[in-house]
């Protein structure tokens, strides 16, 4: 299987389920066997794909297999930076899932806690309770971002930033 395949059958199955009010990026496609047995190299091409639909199917394959990121660990995080507010919080959970905390991935990863999107705001806060909690010393600026979240016009990202703090022991009555 190569990329091209891979984009025919992720172009086949969004036009088969379509329907009036249907929102293709919200859909986890369960591609066919052949596809899932593709190598991590056809998903690495997926992710610079100019096609948001293959990005995210990139990005929740690998997503179920968090062992194979670190070599695709700079196409996901810079899939952060993607226009599109699915891309993005598919990229978080990707990071999130593989442990990729490094201080660089943490601070892009702090950005997307004031990002335009609720849903990846959310998506932010929850891997921070786990991201920010896999370092020996958390620097103040992502504690700062974190603390901030909590405060977020949205109630679901201020739960998700209040728990993320209470997991690291930073969570204080005046945080909220």
């Amino acid at each position: 299987m190569d990329l091209q395949e891979l984009v025919d059958i992720i172009d086949t199955m969004i036009v088969e389920h379509d329907y009036p009010g249907f929102e293709p990026r919200a859909l986890n496609l369960s591609l066919p066997q052949r596809a899932l047995a593709a190598p991590a190299k056809v998903f690495g091409q997926a992710l610079h794909h100019d096609n948001i639909f293959v990005q995210l199917a990139a990005l929740r394959w690998f997503q179920a297999r968090p062992g194979l990121v670190k070599s695709y660990s700079k196409a996901i995080t810079a899939l952060l930076e993607s226009e599109d507010s699915f891309v993005r919080a598919e990229a978080i959970k990707t990071m999130e899932r593989a442990g990729l905390a490094d201080r660089d991935n943490l601070t892009k990863l702090a950005a997307k806690l004031k990002d335009s999107n609720e849903m990846v705001r959310k998506a932010a806060a929850k891997a921070a309770g786990k991201l920010f909690g896999q370092v020996e010393k958390l620097d103040d600026d992502l504690l700062i971002a974190l603390r901030e979240a909590a405060q977020d016009p949205d109630e679901q990202v201020r739960w998700k930033a209040q728990k993320a703090l209470r997991k690291l022991g930073a969570y204080s009555s005046s945080s909220s």
